[in-house]
């Protein structure tokens, strides 16, 4: 057969073979790996929660299948349940919790094994402050939208925009909720910043105690110039009582304006609310997404829905990094996708930044408006507050000089210091360590052991809970304060009625130590501990009421010459404020009236917080330059403390603070 022939019907065989006989098996599609998600919301919420994330399912890439289970966060067993799948490396990633009381529970036990834990809803200004430092080294908590801060932020420039130049808070007591303690502990401090001229706010307990306290605001509230209200509900069962508290103001609705926190948007209050207007923010989402979310569900998009979806999404495309080989694992894939600044969901940009690693440094908010049993919305932004909790002062006051009489003061001839932490217990660490770091300073500026008495419970060095046994630091890495340190009295041996004798200078047999003054002795006092609202300072388990702190510092006058209190308190200012008038007498107070004082290192190990802005601020200004002037020490320490406002009070009757230097209470 020639080669012509041969071509020809090679080609025709091909062909046959190809084309004649059974049909090829189709290629199968390769498995999905299956990788384990836990969702931690409460149950009741299930059934509006899954829609959205079975829609988010959808966009799950091939060959990764997501298992999700199910847990109920107000379960009985949430705790054990939380700790089970955090500890079980066969679970990829944790979504969940809704509510930052669960969500210190969640993460407190991730970080053993660094399961990443992302939280869509969680706001809690604390809660992201205290695991922005946890995740500093290898972050696995990882919340999808800013501390409530950027929303009370957002509420107070909406009251200055719609030309309030007075606003009052209502929320539940912080020490009670989580979620209202963002608000409470910042709000003061945020409006003042702002530049309201009159703002303050008040707490509630119950019901029958919002009632009353609506029933005295709404009294007053015509009094103020150009008033407004900011309520914060900590449940939708606290937005419906106030709303039929104001129910019995219908014709005043409209009046004030009424402004609320997210809460008051909740879904499930639709059709129920009946008074109003309010207005607020809650967590939103892009254009696109909202109008997407209408289309397919009917309904407005409720706050946090649009994080929920992001989340599920993140986890998606983390485990997909793995299945590639980009990443070795979940968490340090999620890790790359929100610090890369590139990725965008549906809520907008997740972008984070390695000074506070914990949330995107912007979010959208949505402004919403209710009125006439409806809810609008307004419009959408992006509200950008990065790491809000170490906001520092920008209002910083200028004092006037004041001309002293040389005849005011003695010659100096002696130095004397008061130091005291006034709380007791592991969680309070934090005011003990602060007192041994400015004993210890005292004794480094030439201070001896008797002209220092030093107040403290000793609970804290060889407390069951302590890592660093017999120690004390005001610093992770720090050195031990406890050691050497003489303690005079442990705190419960001491009421406020032995301070009296302390103070003036008169043993007794309970205080044989006494400040061992007189008209030519400087001393300083240093105290640290927990401030209360109604103008008191807690002693332990008591309390030191404001007339009773100036009782001290009327039988004290004549055993001094000079006295500089350094009080590192919640709402110190209060205090300063009452008890003025003394000649010779200056307070440098870490907040001021209204105002909360904030923690400032935060120790993993240790699980508690090592030291207070203030005094860590106050401290290193004087270490840096002992002979600085009071009104530059006060300025420095202003600048640096976060989150409050320092002061100086009575100053008229000290004298200049521009040329009395810090350097008179050294002992060199």
């Amino acid at each position: 057969m020639s080669l012509k022939t041969w071509i020809p019907l090679a080609i025709g065989l091909l062909f046959l073979s190809a084309c004649g006989g059974k049909e090829p098996d189709p290629i199968p599609e390769p498995e999905a790996t299956e990788y384990k998600v836990a969702m931690i919301f409460p149950q009741g919420e299930w059934n509006c929660i899954k829609p959205v994330v079975e829609w988010a399912m959808e966009q799950v890439p091939k060959g990764i299948a997501l298992k999700l289970e199910w847990i109920d966060e107000n379960g009985a067993n949430m705790a054990k349940e939380a700790s089970r799948v955090t500890h079980d490396n066969s679970y990829a990633a944790v979504i969940g919790p809704e509510y930052s009381n669960s969500a210190r529970v969640v993460a407190r036990e991730s970080l053993s094994y660094r399961i990443p834990v992302l939280m869509p809803m969680v706001t809690s200004t604390e809660f992201q402050r205290i695991y922005a430092e946890t995740n500093k080294n290898e972050p696995n908590i990882f919340c999808l939208a800013q501390s409530d801060m950027a929303q009370c932020e957002a509420v107070i420039a909406k009251a200055k925009q719609n030309g309030l130049q007075t606003l009052l808070m209502i929320c539940r007591s912080g020490e009670i909720d989580d979620y209202s303690a963002s608000f409470e502990q910042y709000f003061m401090f945020m409006a003042r910043e702002a530049g309201l001229k009159q703002f303050g706010y008040a707490t509630y307990e119950s019901e029958e105690h919002l009632t009353q306290l609506m029933t005295s605001i709404m009294e007053l509230l015509p009094d103020f110039e150009a008033p407004g209200l900011f309520f914060v509900p900590s449940s939708t069962a606290d937005m419906l009582a106030f709303d039929r508290i104001m129910g019995a103001y219908k014709s005043l609705n409209g009046l004030w304006p009424i402004l609320c926190a997210d809460i008051a948007n909740e879904p499930s209050l639709a059709g129920k609310l009946t008074s109003g207007p309010y207005e607020g923010f809650s967590l939103g989402a892009t254009e696109a997404f909202e109008s997407s979310w209408t289309g397919r569900m009917g309904s407005d998009l409720p706050g946090g829905y649009a994080q929920l979806y992001d989340a599920v999404a993140l986890v998606a495309e983390a485990c997909q990094k793995v299945e590639s080989g980009s990443a070795k694992t979940v968490r340090e894939a999620l890790e790359g996708l929100v610090f890369a600044r590139e990725y965008s969901g549906v809520s907008g940009k997740i972008h984070f930044n390695e000074d506070a690693p914990i949330a995107p440094v912007e979010t959208i908010y949505r402004n919403w408006y209710f009125h006439d049993g409806k809810y609008s919305r307004l419009g959408s932004a992006p509200h950008h507050l990065e790491k809000g909790w170490d906001w520092s002062a920008a209002h910083i006051d200028e004092y006037e000089d004041v001309t002293e009489d040389s005849k005011w003061y003695d010659p100096l001839q002696n130095h004397f210091a008061f130091i005291v932490a006034t709380s007791t217990g592991w969680n309070n660490y934090r005011h003990q360590a602060d007192a041994l770091a400015m004993y210890q300073m005292l004794k480094g500026f030439g201070y001896t052991d008797n002209q220092i008495i030093l107040v403290m419970e000793d609970d804290i060095a060889n407390n069951p809970s302590n890592p660093y046994k017999g120690e004390v630091r005001v610093t992770p890495d720090g050195e031990n304060l406890r050691a050497g340190a003489e303690v005079d009295y442990k705190l419960s041996a001491l009421t406020p009625e032995d301070l009296k004798n302390i103070f003036s200078g008169v043993p007794t047999e309970k205080t044989p130590v006494v400040i061992q003054g007189g008209s030519g002795t400087n001393v300083l006092v240093f105290w640290s501990g927990h401030g209360a609202k109604d103008y008191e300072l807690k002693w332990g388990s008591g309390i030191i009421k404001d007339e009773q702190f100036e009782e001290i510092l009327e039988g004290s006058e004549r055993n001094y010459r000079k006295m500089f209190i350094v009080m590192d308190t919640c709402y110190s200012g209060s205090i300063a404020e009452q008890c003025w008038g003394h000649r010779g007498l200056l307070y440098l107070c870490s907040a001021s009236r209204g105002e909360p004082s904030h923690a400032d290192v935060y120790d993993e190990k240790c699980g508690t917080y090592l030291s207070n802005g203030f005094t860590r601020a106050f401290r290193s200004a004087v270490e840096a330059n002992p002979n600085i002037t009071l009104n530059n020490l006060y300025k420095e320490v202003a600048r640096e403390t976060t989150g409050s406002h320092a002061g100086v009070y009575n100053f008229y009757y000290y004298g200049s603070l521009y040329s009395n230097t810090f350097a008179e209470y050294l002992n060199r």
